[in-house]
């Protein structure tokens, strides 16, 4: 059993807060609240296997735009493909060619 805050776990699952706190009223999704620093914080309740995985996300991408990376990696929440020697940089729906560093002939 994981707890997620609910503002992380609607970023990750790409909805709003209060689509989140509906499913929460529904009965979709367990959370509770906890005092935190004098504060109400309400935690998302869910087993570890529920969570997508971000790769499976970037493999998604990359499916949509019909490349297939020989590597994916994720740094920072953002996540790196490198098809051949290029390398693309996919950060939640936006995805941009990070072009090779050109070395000079004269550089050794």
């Amino acid at each position: 059993m994981q707890r997620i805050p609910l503002g992380q776990y609607a970023k990750r699952m790409r909805m709003s807060r209060a689509q989140v706190i509906k499913k929460i009223l529904s009965g979709e999704l367990r959370a509770e609240e906890v005092m935190e620093n004098g504060k109400k914080v309400r935690y998302i309740l869910i087993d570890s296997k529920e969570l997508p995985q971000v790769q499976s996300r970037c493999e998604e991408i990359l499916d949509k735009m019909g490349i297939r990376a020989d590597l994916i990696f994720q740094e920072d929440e953002e996540c790196f493909a490198l098809v051949g020697k290029r390398l693309l940089r996919i950060r939640g729906h936006q995805a941009k060619w990070l072009d090779p560093i050109q070395r000079s002939e004269h550089e050794c």
